[in-house]
């Protein structure tokens, strides 16, 4: 049950860059919600607090512009040295249009990634996304709408211009989700993504049950058809005068009867020092 758990909580929200489809280069952008006040600049340190894992914190910095958009994150690793370092750039300062990656490597060194986006000035969705890998062309994708003004498929090229993937979105408005399904040139299934549909708000499925403390965040998850003595996941949190947290604990407990909360084991924990505009 924990393994899938963790698969529904943390995988169907958190993509890999490397194996997500290319919309997602667009709708994978990660919101930071404020409680109140607009965030200017934010520093989480991560501490995974597992058994049978050693392993020192690591630190990323965010800072944010007058519309609480994120653009600019650093990541420093266990030693202190960076990590990663990615910039974005907006149109009017709310619409995603120029992303920079830059990443460390072992054995290669540092790689870049540059994205592009163009929008129509019609129906204000993308029209083209293009993807660089160290200065170099690689993907590129034409955006398709819908009638109800939504984006629904993408087509990827890659440097040569030829036609390698068809991603089609399917909007699940109950579950705040949109689902990606990714499909060869050839019609051949590839796999399917699953993104929020609105950043600000939680997936809600039928297969997980999440209670929610008094401030609006999360206090539990487990699956909805869970028993007593079934694992979940149960968070604690601190917050600052503005209602947001800073400093969030993530337990895997057992659960008791009516969910009483049982064997605590802390997993993870980010204490976050935030400065607002």
């Amino acid at each position: 049950m924990h393994k899938f758990l963790l698969i529904v909580v943390f995988s169907i929200a958190t993509l890999s860059s490397g194996a997500q489809p290319f919309i997602g280069y667009y709708l994978g952008y990660t919101y930071e919600s404020s409680k109140g006040g607009t965030f200017l600049h934010i520093e989480e340190t991560y501490e995974l607090t597992l058994k049978d894992i050693t392993t020192l914190p690591y630190r990323t910095e965010k800072r944010f512009n007058s519309q609480g958009n994120i653009i600019s994150e650093v990541v420093y690793g266990k030693t202190g040295g960076k990590n990663s370092e990615t910039r974005w750039e907006y149109l009017n300062g709310t619409k995603l249009t120029l992303k920079h990656h830059k990443y460390f490597v072992n054995m290669i060194g540092w790689q870049e990634e540059g994205l592009k986006i163009e929008y129509d000035p019609i129906t204000d969705l993308p029209k083209s996304i293009v993807l660089d890998k160290n200065g170099k062309p690689f993907q590129w994708a034409i955006v398709v709408p819908d009638t109800l003004n939504r984006i629904e498929s993408v087509k990827v090229f890659d440097a040569r211009k030829a036609h390698i993937f068809t991603e089609n979105l399917m909007y699940l408005d109950a579950s705040n989700m949109i689902k990606v399904m990714v499909y060869r040139a050839n019609g051949q299934f590839f796999g399917t993504w699953s993104y929020r549909l609105n950043e600000r708000k939680q997936f809600n499925f039928s297969t997980l049950k999440i209670k929610y403390n008094d401030n609006g965040d999360i206090m539990l998850e487990t699956l909805s058809n869970a028993v007593k003595g079934d694992q979940a996941y149960y968070y604690e949190y601190q917050y600052d005068s503005h209602r947001n947290w800073i400093v969030k604990e993530t337990y895997q407990v057992s659960l008791g009867s009516g969910d009483k909360i049982r064997k605590k084991k802390l997993e993870h924990k980010v204490t976050r020092k935030i400065t607002y505009q």
